[in-house]
């Protein structure tokens, strides 16, 4: 009895550490595995397409895309400024959902709420491409982006009885914003500046990067604060086109549609308007990604669809 007593414990502590040692084995394979950086799903594209499809991995003519963007009230497109190409096939895509019985609305990242009047006057043919870039301000407020780049969307709106609509914050509303200005500030903006949620981490992931140079700092202050200033004013930025976006939203009527323009990194990746936008509206939502036919590979997180464009040099 003895004997097999001593035996059976024997046996009882080897089970035990053969236990122990392969959990010890499953604990480290776990922890290499999840050291390892994730890559991203990427597509290779061919550039020589009009639009690419990430989500059927599929080339597609603005004719198809047109039918796929049936189901979707909202569209998102991002912008690379001045680029002629891209914006003469954006021009295309209003005036083909057009021809399919759409009224477009097409909303612009630097047009502001207030300027209605003037947009409205443009857009009904009532004041010709001079008088709007005069009322507009446009020199002024737009130096670095040429109206003849942009101009054939707008044509495009005008030729097909749709309609202009601006949806950002003002200069003065942001500085206030990025100063936190609070006493300055009316009860509205107060709760819209109180609402801003900073703490999107896959968003300050993506946006601080390209903040880190702090061009404008402020006396006294260093770069952490600097950057954080500025990445506030970008929250407040796409959260103020989400909310204007949401508004228009909710007066397009079944055969019209609402077309988001905004700079690209506004858009890409779901993280900016879109967001914002989904937190406060359940209609689905669609986005279109500027790519140059240079580009080879696409991420699949970009967006749902690719917009070739053959990019314009720009001079030094």
């Amino acid at each position: 009895m003895i004997v097999y007593a001593k035996i059976r414990q024997k046996l009882l502590w080897t089970f035990f550490m053969i236990k122990l040692l392969t959990l010890a084995l499953l604990l480290f394979l776990f922890s290499a595995c999840s050291t390892q950086q994730v890559t991203s799903i990427t597509h290779k594209v061919d550039s020589s397409c009009d639009y690419y499809n990430l989500k059927t991995a599929q080339c597609q003519n603005t004719k198809e895309v047109v039918k796929a963007l049936d189901p979707y009230k909202i569209i998102f497109i991002g912008d690379h400024h001045n680029q002629d190409d891209l914006h003469q096939n954006v021009a295309e895509l209003i005036k083909m959902l057009a021809q399919n019985g759409v009224k477009v609305h097409l909303a612009n990242e630097w047009f502001y709420p207030q300027d209605a009047a003037v947009l409205n006057k443009f857009a009904s043919s009532d004041i010709n491409e001079t008088e709007f870039q005069k009322e507009i301000q446009w020199k002024k407020r737009l130096k670095h982006n040429k109206y003849e780049s942009f101009s054939p969307m707008y044509n495009a709106i005008r030729s097909t009885k749709g309609e202009l609509h601006g949806i950002n914050i003002s200069k003065k509303e942001r500085k206030k914003i990025s100063e936190q200005n609070l006493s300055s500030m009316s009860k509205d903006a107060l709760a819209f500046n109180n609402s801003l949620d900073l703490n999107v981490l896959p968003h300050r992931e993506l946006i601080l990067p390209f903040l880190s140079h702090c061009h404008a700092p402020k006396k006294g202050e260093d770069l952490q604060e600097c950057t954080e200033r500025m990445y506030r004013v970008q929250v407040a930025w796409d959260s103020k086109m989400a909310l204007e976006t949401y508004t228009l939203s909710k007066e397009l009527k079944d055969n019209e549609k609402l077309l988001v323009f905004a700079g690209a990194m506004h858009v890409e990746t779901g993280l900016g308007i879109p967001l914002r936008f989904a937190r406060l509206s359940n209609l689905p939502t669609v986005s279109i990604i500027p790519a140059n036919r240079k580009t080879i590979r696409v991420n699949n997180d970009t967006g749902d669809f690719i917009l070739f464009y053959t990019e314009l040099k720009q001079k030094k």
